[in-house]
């Protein structure tokens, strides 16, 4: 655990951090990335936005350095982390990152976060809200009612689910989904600090609990080849039941985190406001 003071944080989850960075490459999909960032500029200022957001919580970071230059391993050197580096590329990195998951006790949880996710200073603090009140998240029955005279009678309720699903939590809230072309019925729920809405769809950076990436660590495995994130998503989540190999996934409204791409960034943050300060902190002059 990255904090001395145990008795302040260990009432908390333990979340394990699988930070997942290459400078090399600038985008995998060529996609322009906001506020003219290089991807030096920007890896540092998501891990800089991640990592104040962790403070005062139960965290463990490592890092999964690819073909790291000089500049960032020194940079991560900097803060508390274990830094693993090697020549992966995308593909084999992700497929590191599940075979370092496998260590960690059942009941911890694991953040695959990619290095190109900026965190609000809250993220954690709603992410750990969730994980520590995940009891009260089950999807509602459904309910086959009578209405007779003044009242309404339930004459049937089917529960969705066996088993209560697990939950997967994916920290953006991408904008597409208030599209109507793509909007959908789906479950929302919410914590004692914020509201988070059902979702089919994650790329690689997620949070789950480690027991459950063990048991899906041969899905993990196949959907790494081309990072087929469509596969990950199909095979991993539920929508209106669960069986017990699907998963409920959830993201957070409005987003704690957003992928930094210029088409995706997640709606309603103040994200240059952000990226400025760790602009300010880091003395760099964009």
């Amino acid at each position: 655990m990255n904090k001395t003071n145990t008795e302040a944080t260990g009432a908390f989850p333990k979340i394990n951090v699988i930070f997942r960075s290459c400078d090399v490459v600038t985008a995998v999909h060529h996609a322009p990335r906001p506020f003219n960032l290089d991807k030096l500029t920007l890896i540092k200022i998501c891990f800089k936005s991640l990592y104040d957001a962790l403070q005062g919580y139960n965290y463990h970071i490592v890092v999964l350095g690819d073909k790291i230059s000089d500049n960032l391993r020194n940079f991560f050197q900097q803060h508390n982390v274990e830094l693993i580096e090697g020549s992966f590329g995308n593909d084999a990195s992700i497929r590191e990152t599940v075979k370092i998951a496998q260590r960690f006790p059942d009941d911890e949880w694991v953040y695959f976060c990619e290095d190109d996710y900026l965190h609000t200073p809250d993220a954690i603090k709603k992410i750990n809200t969730l994980l520590q009140e995940r009891e009260s998240i089950v999807p509602a029955s459904i309910k086959f009612k009578r209405r007779l005279r003044k009242r309404e009678i339930t004459l049937l309720s089917v529960p969705r689910f066996i088993n209560k699903p697990d939950i997967v939590v994916f920290p953006a809230d991408y904008p597409d989904r208030y599209e109507q072309a793509y909007s959908a019925r789906d479950f929302i729920f919410h914590t004692s600090d914020s509201h988070w809405r059902q979702i089919s769809d994650v790329t690689f950076t997620f949070i789950m609990r480690a027991g459950t990436v063990k048991q899906k660590a041969a899905l993990l495995n196949k959907a790494s080849h081309r990072a087929n994130d469509r596969l990950l998503s199909k095979k991993l989540f539920g929508k209106s039941f669960f069986t017990i190999n699907n998963i409920l996934g959830l993201s957070p409204m409005p987003g704690v985190a957003t992928h930094m791409h210029t088409q995706t960034m997640s709606p309603l943050a103040d994200w240059e406001t952000i990226v400025q300060k760790y602009l300010n902190e880091l003395g760099i002059h964009a």
